[in-house]
C-alpha cells in the first residue's frame, strides 16, 4: 500500500486538467511499441516506448499486460545496463509497481532490489540516482511488511548519503526513519530524527521543515489532540505547483469484514481497481469525489470515497478564486500471490489489501525518469 511516508515525500509537481475533462484510456503507445519492434529500433529508444506501453496498460487495469511488457522489454535489453543504466533501472521500478498492484510480493522485491543493483553496478553506490533508487527500495520493504529491514536500510543511506555529499537524500532518509518511529508509538524517537532530517536539508529548506510540522501534528492526533490538523493547516501554505503534502488521512475501511464485503470464495483469484478524481481546495480540503471508472470495486465504494473525502492537505498559497489541484488516485484490492501449504500452485491467498498510486503522475514520472536517465549517463561519462 502506498504509505503515508510516501505521499508526504513525493517530489512530482502535477498540473490539474481543465475541469470536466474526461479520461480516455486508448492504445496509441502500444501501437508505437509494435512499430519500434518491428523495424528493430535501437535499444534506448525501446526502452522508452515499452515504459510507455506499460504505464498505458496499467492504467487501462491490464496489469498483466503490463507486466508482461516490462518483463518482455528487461530480457530484451538488460544486457545494455552498461550504456543505458538509468534506462534499465527504469523498467525494473515501474515493474515493482506493477507488482504491488498485481498482488505478486515476490516479484515486487526482486524487481524493486533489481533497480537498484542495476545503478549501484554501472553508477556506484554514492551516485545520487542510486541513493535515490535505495530509498525507493526501502519504501517498498515498508509495504511488504518489512519495517525492520526498511529502518536498517534508511540508516544506511542515511550515512552514505552525508558521507558522499547528497545531504537531501540524507534528510530525507532521515524522515523515514521519523515516520517509521511514529508508526510504531516511539515520539521522542520519531521527534529526534524528524529534527536530524531537518538539520541535513538546512533550516532555510522549507519543505523538510514543513514535514517536520505535520509529523508532530500526527504525533498530537496519536495523544488525542482533535484540533491538531486545524490549527497547522493554518500555519502552512504550499504552492500550487507542487506535489500536495497530506496533513491528514482516515484508513479506508476494513475490507475483509463480512458485514460490509460480499463474502466470495473465488475473490483470490481477482484482481479490483477503481479511479478516484477529486479537487484539491485552496484550504486543503478535498471536494468532487468521484469514482471515475470501476472494475468491481463496487461493494468499497462508499468506504474509499469517504477516506477521499476526509483528507487534509496542506492548504495552497493561490490567490482567491483559484479552482484548486485535481488528482486521480488508483485503488487496486488484491490478495497476495503465493504457495499455500499442501500445493505448488501459485495463487492468490490471505486477506485483501488496498494499494493506492496516483495516475496524475504518470506523465511527471515519465518526465522525471527520462531526465534521470539523461542525468545519469552524463555523471558516468564525466
Amino acid at each position: 500500500m502506498l504509505s503515508p511516508v510516501l505521499l508526504l515525500l513525493a517530489q512530482a509537481a502535477a498540473l490539474p486538467p481543465p475541469a470536466g475533462d474526461i479520461i480516455v484510456v486508448g492504445r496509441r503507445a502500444e501501437q508505437e511499441l509494435a512499430r519500434c519492434l518491428a523495424r528493430n529500433c535501437p535499444p534506448a529508444e525501446e526502452v522508452d516506448a515499452s515504459l510507455e506501453a506499460s504505464v498505458e496498460q496499467f492504467a487501462d487495469g491490464r496489469y498483466t499486460d503490463a507486466r508482461r511488457t516490462l518483463q518482455n522489454a528487461i530480457r530484451r535489453n538488460r544486457s545494455h545496463a552498461a550504456q543505458l543504466p538509468g534506462p534499465v533501472s527504469s523498467l525494473y521500478a515501474t515493474l515493482a509497481t506493477v507488482a504491488e498492484h498485481e498482488g505478486d510480493a515476490r516479484l515486487w522485491r526482486t524487481a524493486a532490489r533489481e533497480n537498484v543493483l542495476v545503478l549501484r553496478r554501472h553508477l556506484g553506490e554514492t551516485n545520487l540516482a542510486t541513493l535515490r533508487e535505495e530509498l525507493s527500495f526501502a519504501d517498498s520493504l515498508v509495504g511488504l511488511g518489512a519495517p525492520g529491514a526498511a529502518g536498517t536500510a534508511y540508516r544506511t543511506i542515511q550515512e552514505r548519503a552525508v558521507e558522499s555529499g547528497h545531504p537531501g537524500v540524507a534528510a530525507g532518509a532521515a524522515f523515514r526513519r521519523a515516520w517509521l518511529a511514529l508508526l510504531r508509538d516511539r515520539f521522542k524517537e520519531a521527534e529526534r530524527f524528524a529534527d536530524e532530517a531537518v538539520s541535513l536539508a538546512g533550516t532555510d529548506n522549507r519543505l523538510m521543515a514543513d514535514l517536520r510540522e505535520i509529523l508532530r501534528t500526527r504525533i498530537a492526533i496519536r495523544r488525542g489532540d482533535e484540533g491538531a490538523v486545524e490549527a497547522l493547516a493554518a500555519r502552512l501554505r504550499q504552492s500550487a505547483d507542487a506535489q500536495p503534502r497530506l496533513l491528514f488521512a482516515p484508513p479506508v475501511e476494513n475490507i475483509n469484514s463480512s458485514t460490509m464485503v460480499e463474502l466470495d470464495p473465488r475473490h483470490d483469484s481477482r484482481i479490483r481497481f477503481a479511479d478516484v478524481g477529486y479537487w484539491i481546495r485552496a484550504d486543503g480540503r478535498t471536494a468532487e469525489v468521484e469514482v471515475l471508472r470501476t472494475s468491481g470495486l463496487d461493494q468499497w465504494r462508499p468506504g474509499i470515497l469517504r477516506q477521499v473525502k476526509e483528507r487534509r492537505y496542506v492548504p495552497l498559497d493561490v490567490e482567491p478564486g483559484h479552482p484548486g489541484i485535481y488528482r486521480i488516485d488508483r485503488f487496486t484490492v488484491r490478495g497476495t500471490i503465493g504457495v499455500p501449504t499442501g500445493t505448488r500452485l501459485r495463487q492468490r491467498m490471505g486477506n485483501l489489501t488496498v494499494h493506492v498510486v496516483d495516475l496524475t503522475e504518470t506523465d511527471a514520472m515519465r518526465e522525471a525518469r527520462r531526465r534521470q536517465s539523461e542525468g545519469s549517463a552524463l555523471e558516468k561519462g564525466s
